[in-house]
């Protein structure tokens, strides 16, 4: 009787950890937060607009990889740049006290003179702004 009872528990479990459709991802693609970035003034036209720019969590649910900046050029020398980390075993329901930061360079070519202007967002919250002249 008590195999019986174990054996239709299980069948019974497993059946209803089949059924579940909302459950969530345990890795994927998508955007990290800005900290802050460093970017230059001024510029030589034909030279890149380097910033250093600080990403990252004081606390996270993922093991974190940093891959890249996503850049759009929204109008002439206006650029919107988000940067991306790949998110690996998701733990959804924890959030760890960790402070986990990236600091890598986000690079911009200049093939014209003018003002460029560099917004770094955290999904769509605007971060913080610069404006660099190129000569």
């Amino acid at each position: 009787m008590k195999s019986i009872i174990l054996y239709c528990s299980i069948l019974f479990l497993t059946a209803d950890a089949c059924t579940k459709t909302n459950d969530q991802p345990k890795s994927k693609t998508d955007f990290i937060p800005i900290i802050s970035a460093n970017t230059p003034a001024l510029v030589t036209q034909g030279q890149p607009i380097i910033s250093d720019v600080k990403c990252g969590f004081y606390s996270h649910f993922a093991d974190i990889t940093f891959l890249n900046f996503d850049i759009i050029e929204r109008l002439p020398k206006q650029y919107e740049i988000r940067a991306k980390a790949f998110y690996d075993n998701i733990q959804y329901e924890f959030s760890l006290p960790v402070v986990s930061t990236f600091d890598t360079l986000m690079t911009i070519q200049t093939s014209t003179p003018g003002q460029y202007i560099l917004k770094f967002y955290t999904t769509n919250e605007l971060v913080q702004s610069d404006t660099v002249q190129v000569n």
